[in-house]
């Protein structure tokens, strides 16, 4: 099972992410709150896009953003223990 894993100032956040329905919502969600506490200026590449809620364009800037203070994150691979 794949968690999306947001590393922040505010704590760690965690989404499923184990289908591609659930990663692509956790990445519009991830985008939103970032760019709700304004992570991302005005001339940002893709951000237009992005808002409209393009998938690319938000995974294109969640990637680029991926190693910033305050905006890691990770996808992580999570045991089920009801799965043998």
């Amino acid at each position: 099972m794949r968690i999306l894993i947001y590393h922040g100032k505010h704590g760690d956040e965690y989404w499923l992410a184990d289908t591609p329905e659930r990663m692509e919502a956790a990445m519009r969600e991830l985008f939103a709150r970032l760019d709700n506490w304004g992570c991302y200026e005005h001339g940002e590449e893709d951000l237009a896009d992005a808002r409209d809620g393009d998938i690319v364009a938000i995974n294109r800037i969640l990637s680029r953003h991926r190693d910033y203070e305050y905006e890691g994150w990770d996808i992580e691979e999570a045991i089920d223990p009801c799965t043998p």
